[in-house]
């Protein structure tokens, strides 16, 4: 007997490998898959932390592409501390010129990751977005500013696809992999949040119709179909559980990644595994033989797999 659908994924076209650079770029979700890939061994980033609604990606995309440092006067004061609507408050700080500091450095170290990176990943999270009255420009982040500063309102279809297309005639030359967020914002209320995400859903299906290098990745689908029960969800009951979210990135690599990829992850997880040990005495004997072993292993690792990584 079968207890559960499965989502039938084929196998991409386009596989990844570890001389594949890639940038993630998006809702939490975004950072979970960047997560597991540095875990894996790739070269993977996801420089601005979470950006829910595809303008705001967009946006993060245009600072990425372009590099441009911000100026102190667009950093706004609130609650204590010094933030910029574009950016997550993870770079927020008490400090101006720390914040200032903190948004730059994401900056460059985005616009690095775009110049090399040959995968890109973009994970949409609502289709919803908050204006903010004060620059008409649509938030990143709110920084929990008065509900009145903003318009609250829902992209259409056109203007998602619209920014997606922004994205994607910028990235070309790159392998892109859409996806939409498994994470519920029933903040929107249930019925809201399902509108939101099939605005998504249609708008990646019309993106991957029309683009030969874009193909799509159903982890929202994953998440409500095959991993329907609540012991999958994280004590909030819109999060991903830390399962969920290792069987979906098993559901990726199955679907992005060939044999020897997979190898090759397997292998660098039980070099990284032996790097997380500690031991009592960091001068033993037996301590030194350890980090030789795993600089000789990590060495022969990354001739095998990292042979094809551009300079």
């Amino acid at each position: 007997m079968i207890f559960r659908s499965t989502i039938q994924i084929p196998k991409a076209k386009q596989t990844i490998a570890h001389p594949d650079s890639v940038l993630c770029m998006g809702s939490c979700f975004a950072s979970n898959i960047a997560k597991k890939l540095v875990k894996n061994g790739f070269d993977a980033c996801n420089p601005f932390g979470a950006l829910y609604n595809p303008l705001s990606i967009a946006n993060g995309i245009g600072y990425a592409v372009q590099g441009a440092t911000i100026e102190q006067d667009e950093l706004f004061l609130q609650d204590e501390k010094w933030h910029h609507i574009d950016f997550h408050s993870d770079f927020s700080h008490s400090d101006k010129e720390t914040a200032l500091q903190q948004i730059n450095q994401a900056i460059v170290t985005a616009h690095e990751a775009w110049n090399r990176s040959r995968v890109l990943i973009l994970t949409l999270g609502t289709a919803w977005c908050y204006t903010w009255k004060k620059t008409g420009k649509v938030a990143g982040n709110c920084h929990r500013l008065p509900s009145d500063h903003f318009i609250r309102h829902r992209l259409s279809l056109a203007e998602i696809v619209d920014a997606l297309h922004t994205i994607c005639n910028q990235a070309q030359d790159k392998q892109i992999i859409v996806t939409v967020s498994p994470i519920r914002h029933l903040k929107d209320g249930a019925h809201q949040n399902n509108l939101s995400k099939a605005l998504l859903l249609l708008a990646c299906e019309q993106i991957e119709k029309q683009l030969d290098n874009v193909s799509y990745f159903p982890s929202y689908e994953i998440m409500m179909d095959e991993l329907r029960d609540y012991r999958f969800y994280a004590d909030d009951m819109m999060h991903p559980s830390p399962l969920a979210v290792q069987y979906i990135w098993q559901r990726f690599a199955d679907t992005y990644f060939d044999a020897t990829t997979i190898q090759a992850c397997q292998q660098y997880e039980k070099i990284d595994q032996m790097r997380q040990h500690k031991p009592n005495d960091t001068q033993s004997k037996a301590y030194k033989q350890l980090q030789e072993k795993i600089a000789t292993m990590l060495q022969n690792w990354e001739k095998n797999y990292l042979r094809a990584k551009p300079d």
